[in-house]
């Protein structure tokens, strides 16, 4: 399995000082945030050659919910990954409460990176999703696993 992008490949290549004295695993999880926030921010049926990618509207859904409850939004989030993100494996989301953000969601996902087609790591590989009112959603990897 390929563990970047073709675009980021293609880039690499290019510009090859951009990745300089950067570790190859840092390389895999920054390309994997960049991917999710791209899947997660594009809305469902906005993709001519398939429908199914992206996330439903979720348009002032932290004001309102009208996407429906924060369980809905794990699964469908998780069904999302698990369709086209393959180099994660076995991803959970758990929502986290926060007193002082009331119009934001947040969530931690983790799951278990794979390095190549055979071999799933035992590594877990951690990152924040934070939902706004606007229903634009913000990944930060965990610094502390």
């Amino acid at each position: 399995m390929v563990q970047n992008r073709l675009l980021e490949r293609m880039l690499h290549t290019a510009h090859p000082h951009l990745i300089a004295g950067v570790a190859s695993d840092s390389l895999l999880r920054l390309s994997i945030v960049r991917h999710l926030t791209r899947l997660l921010n594009t809305r469902r049926g906005s993709v001519p050659i398939d429908s199914e990618y992206g996330l439903s509207d979720m348009n002032n859904i932290a004001g309102s919910l009208a996407m429906g409850t924060s369980e809905e939004i794990c699964e469908e989030i998780i069904w999302q990954i698990k369709r086209y993100e393959p180099r994660l494996r076995n991803p959970a989301l758990t929502s986290i409460k926060e007193e002082n953000q009331i119009i934001t969601l947040k969530f931690e996902l983790s799951a278990q990176i794979v390095r190549d087609d055979t071999q799933v790591s035992g590594d877990v590989f951690s990152m924040y999703l934070r939902i706004n009112s606007a229903g634009q959603i913000y990944i930060e990897a965990r610094r502390d696993r």
